[in-house]
């Protein structure tokens, strides 16, 4: 799990909203990424699927999925995170991260679906065809009709999830959130 949170703080580290949320200095956003992930990821390990994409036994690739109708966390789910959170940030910084967080489960889907991320290449292997392994297993398994959700910041993360299929439903705070099929 400490890899997989080093792996999505540096893979997400130059996100613009991550910028506004978590601070312009990279080094200080990064140590706050790193303590936020570690909870994040263990949600989604605890409410779904948690993959990682290996080399020679290195993990390079974080991909997280929650079935239909657990992708928004519980009061119980909130009270737990709410710590990690609160510590990984400034004052206002995590007052940022309310407000990001409240839109998006706002803005949730509400047919049924999956809900994908983090989706995290470690940078020196970005561009490489590891994303776009990983959203074919995505794709994979789940059935045909099931419906895809994820959000993203990085134009070049959309036109990437565009070559599946997704199609952006809005765009808020330079977030495109997109879905598929």
């Amino acid at each position: 799990m400490t890899t997989a949170a080093a792996i999505c703080a540096a893979a997400m580290n130059e996100n613009p909203l991550h910028i506004k949320v978590f601070g312009a200095n990279p080094d200080l956003r990064q140590r706050r990424l790193r303590r936020m992930f570690p909870a994040l990821l263990a949600y989604v390990k605890r409410k779904g699927e948690l993959y990682g994409a290996f080399i020679d036994g290195n993990l390079i690739g974080v991909l997280g999925m929650l079935p239909p109708n657990t992708c928004q966390p519980t009061l119980r789910d909130l009270i737990q995170l709410l710590p990690r959170m609160i510590s990984a940030n400034s004052l206002l910084g995590s007052l940022r991260l309310a407000i990001w967080l409240g839109t998006w489960a706002r803005i949730d889907p509400k047919q049924p679906h999956w809900h994908l991320g983090p989706l995290a290449i470690a940078p020196q292997w970005q561009y490489k065809g590891v994303g776009t392994q990983m959203i074919e297993f995505t794709i994979n398994q789940c059935a045909a009709e099931e419906h895809l959700y994820l959000e993203t910041d990085k134009q070049s993360n959309v036109d990437l999830y565009q070559r599946f299929g997704f199609k952006s439903l809005f765009t808020i705070c330079f977030s495109p959130l997109i879905i598929n099929r």
